[in-house]
Formats: C-alpha cells, structure tokens, sequence
C-alpha cells in the first residue's frame, strides 16, 4: 500500500504496519512520515521507544537485531533505520532477517530517498506487505500550491488565492519554512479566512514579501491596492525600496516577456522567462491590461531605472537622497505606474 505524505497530516496513519518505508528525497515529507507513523505507534502502545540507526553504520546489524530482541522491561521498540540504499551487508542481512520473521514488539521504519541504489532491499521491503508513503519533492508551482492549501486545511483553516501564492513567491520552493509558516499562521490568526493582509502582517519587516506584492497591484495596474501595500511596507520596515524596485523590474520583465509569446503554451513561456507554469496565465492578464497601452510600459521601464538609483541614494555625482526623499521617489514611481491609462 502507498500513500501520499501530503496527506498523513490531514487524516494521520490508521493503524500502522509493522513495516513502514518513507521513500523520497524532501527531507520535510520523510521527518514528517517518519513523525507520523511513531505517533501512530506510540498511540497503540505509550511503552514504545524510538532507536534510530544509520543503515552505513559500521555496526548496524547488531543494533538491528539487539533492538529486535525482546528486553527486559517489555516494552516495544520503534526502529528507525534510514537511508537504505547506503546499507551495509550485514544491515541487509538484518533487514531481511526481520521481513521473514517480524518481532512482535517492534515496527519497523525504513527511509529511501529514491534511484536504483539499494531497490533490491527496498523492493523486498516492499513485497513484505509494508506500507510506502511516497516522499518525493514536490514540483514547482501549482503542485506545491494544492499543498499548501491541503496543509492549511489540515489545520482546518482556509486561506485565499493571492495569499497562499504571496506567501510562496516570499518563502520559495522550502517546503520545511512553508510548512512552518502555515503552522504559524493558523495558530497567530484569530479569523477563519487567512488573506494576504495576514501574510504581509506576519512577514512584517520581510521586505521581499511587500515588494512583490506591490508590484502584483502595479503591473496588475490597481493602484489603490498597490499605494496600500506600499504604506504598509513603510510603516513595517525600513528597507523598502531596494526590494520592492527590484520586484517591480522583475514583474515588468516576465509582463514583456510573456507579451512576446503571445501563440507559446504556458509550458514554453515559462522556460522562456524563467517562472513556474502556474504563474502565466496571470502575467498573461497582466499583459492584456497593457495591451495598446506598450509606449506607457516603456515609460514606466524608464521610471524604474530612475528609481533605481533614487532609492539607493542617487544617480548624480554628489547627490545624496536621504530617507524621505528615498520614500517620495517610491511612492512617485508607484502611483504613476500602476496608474497609468491609455488614452
């Protein structure tokens, strides 16, 4: 039996099997199907003790089969041996020796970050009768976001659209702090619907976050959104600028780039400008609100350079901006961009 390990949180382990393998490579999925399962463990027997060992350790037979053995006291054990595919003979000799004959005290859990190294013992855990939780690294983009919004409802919370997706172009593809920043959520927010007005405040003085979600508004051209974000990110940090310059370039290179392939599937523009396939159909949108309208982007891509410079203290020989002038030419190129009409 497989199962996804996206999903062990939500309805936890029923009744675990005396095997257990987590094979994958996210190390945040193997901890958490390894946490699980001794959970699960501990809940049908409190006397339970975890022992973990290397499966290249020198001596890793004998600690198998000592922890296999019956002890004194009668409690059961919870042997943890990971990385399989790196297991010496005599771990798999001790493998082996308990798929034919299971102790009756003891579970066994194996790691197996994937490939062929190893698959033999792997496979004959696998025909035992085991259960596989399947650990493998989730993929960019839209994979990683069904995730998250699993992980939220897991904590019986719901979370919308823009903020699940604010809060991955902040963190990035680092599914252990996106699992922790979701677990920090849900326990700091006090109302049911987490928005991006929750993400912003709980990333308060992480400017990349406000920065990309000012420049969402600006080339999204909602400009009272955009002006809004911009006095939060003031008011929270004072370091502004630079990020939110720099997100706003970045959003206006993907808005063109995506607007010169207007036939390519999503697939091909993404590899094209360098973003997760999920994120196209948006820029697309963002283009269509620029379309008839490119002499106006243009300026504003001039407005940017200007900025640029501005917000790290001017472009002029013996110019030197101090931090409300900085803050002015910020707001400037926000409100004159994201407010830009044709006609």
């Amino acid at each position: 039996m497989v199962l996804a390990c996206c999903s062990i949180m939500a309805s936890r382990l029923p009744v675990p099997s005396r095997i257990t393998i987590a094979a994958g490579n996210e190390p945040m999925l193997v901890d958490r199907a390894v946490s699980d399962t001794g959970a699960a463990i501990r809940a049908l027997d409190p006397s339970a003790q975890r022992v973990t060992i290397p499966a290249n350790s020198d001596d890793g037979g004998a600690l198998i089969r000592d922890a296999m053995s019956p002890n004194l006291f009668g409690d059961a054990t919870v042997l943890i041996v990971t990385d399989i595919d790196a297991a010496s003979d005599e771990v798999d000799a001790a493998l082996r020796g308990f798929i034919a004959e299971p102790a009756e005290h003891a579970w066994l859990i194996v790691t197996h970050p994937g490939g062929v190294k190893g698959k033999n013992l792997l496979d004959a855990l696998r025909t035992s009768g085991g259960t596989e939780i399947d650990c493998k690294a989730l993929k960019k983009g839209k994979a990683t976001i069904e995730f998250l919004n699993r992980e939220v409802r897991s904590h019986k919370r719901s979370i919308t659209a823009d903020a699940v997706t604010a809060l991955y172009d902040a963190i990035g593809h680092d599914l252990r702090l996106l699992v922790g920043a979701i677990s920090q959520l849900c326990s700091d927010v006090d109302h049911d619907l987490i928005t991006i007005d929750d993400i912003n405040s709980y990333f308060i003085g992480v400017a990349d976050v406000a920065g990309y979600t000012i420049s969402d508004s600006v080339w999204d051209r909602r400009s009272v959104e955009a002006m809004r974000s911009l006095r939060w990110a003031m008011a929270a940090s004072d370091n502004v600028g630079v990020p939110t310059v720099f997100a706003m370039a970045s959003g206006l290179r993907a808005v063109v780039g995506v607007g010169g392939m207007a036939t390519a599937s999503d697939l091909d523009v993404a590899k094209a400008i360098g973003v997760p396939p999920w994120k196209v159909k948006n820029l697309r949108q963002q283009w269509a609100r620029w379309t008839g309208d490119q002499r106006r982007l243009a300026a504003a891509a001039v407005a940017l350079a200007d900025a640029d410079g501005a917000v790290k203290g001017g472009v002029r020989i013996g110019s030197s901006l101090d931090a409300e002038q900085k803050l002015l030419a910020l707001e400037k190129l926000v409100m004159l961009t994201s407010a830009r009409r044709a006609g």
